[in-house]
């Protein structure tokens, strides 16, 4: 998996591309882990445009990488997600625990709207 980052404000947006194995989740947790250390506080736009499936071990690692960035008053907002990854956070629940946005403008201005 590749993902590219960009930079909004103070707003880190992460773009994921392709298909999410357990070793990208863990590389990409480790990736933002290291940011962490440097920048309390971190906000994160997870772009999933272009996911097509998360396995059980990628919901796993979102949750402890969002658990991680609001211990460091962080936060993570989703954006993009395809209908059936969606159908996956509603029907685990976690829709209740990761806030989900149709488009990384969307996750960006809620954001800065608090």
């Amino acid at each position: 998996m590749a993902f590219e980052e960009t930079m909004q404000g103070n707003i880190r947006i992460i773009k994921l591309d392709g298909q999410v194995t357990d070793r990208e989740m863990s590389e990409l947790a480790d990736y933002v882990t290291e940011f962490l250390e440097e920048n309390n506080g971190m906000k994160v736009v997870l772009d999933l445009g272009q996911v097509r499936w998360l396995n059980s071990m990628a919901f796993g690692v979102l949750t402890a990488l969002l658990q991680r960035l609001r211990q460091a008053n962080g936060d993570l907002k989703l954006a993009n997600a395809h209908d059936h990854v969606i159908s996956v956070f509603v029907q685990t629940q976690l829709i209740k625990v990761f806030d989900l946005h149709n488009s990384v403008d969307e996750a960006v201005a809620a954001f800065q709207a608090a």
